[in-house]
């Protein structure tokens, strides 16, 4: 009796801590989704609130990476400055197919994004695949890399 009852429960223990990482997981999604929606509504409305955003969820020092469809690596401190002084500002910007992936403290999203605006100076327009990588520190998740691909026009098609 013993026995059936300890092997019953280790299944039940077995059984219930996946549904806990799956739910644990699910809320870790949806907080890293709701980063990247304040992420996205801040730099359509721009400056200070776009540049208080960074500084909230982005590793804004030398750690973070920022590479725009156009290939240039840009520093967290750069990206910043550069959201200070309104050298990055987008006139629209949607997101699609967006997945997250958490894997403990680090999360993956991607996407495909399409809009319009200007990064550190640059002046961009179109559809891109993106990739975020953020970590969660203090509470919070970061975002320490955003990269983006642009789509050719004849991909789009």
């Amino acid at each position: 009796m013993k026995r059936s009852l300890a092997i019953v429960t280790l299944v039940i223990l077995a059984l219930s801590v996946p549904v806990q990482m799956l739910a644990q997981q699910s809320k870790a999604e949806k907080e890293v989704l709701a980063v990247v929606e304040e992420i996205r509504q801040s730099v359509i409305k721009g400056n200070p609130e776009f540049a208080a955003t960074l500084e909230k969820y982005c590793n804004c020092t030398e750690d973070m990476v920022r590479i725009p469809g156009y290939g240039r690596l840009i520093t967290g401190t750069d990206f910043l400055a550069a959201a200070k002084k309104g050298a990055t500002t987008v006139e629209s910007l949607e997101y699609s197919d967006l997945k997250v992936r958490v894997y403990g403290k680090w999360a993956i999203v991607t996407g495909i994004e399409t809009g319009k605006g200007v990064t550190v100076g640059v002046p961009w327009t179109g559809t891109f695949l993106f990739s975020r990588v953020f970590v969660k520190r203090n509470g919070v998740w970061k975002n320490v890399l955003y990269q983006d691909t642009e789509v050719p026009k004849a991909a789009k098609q």
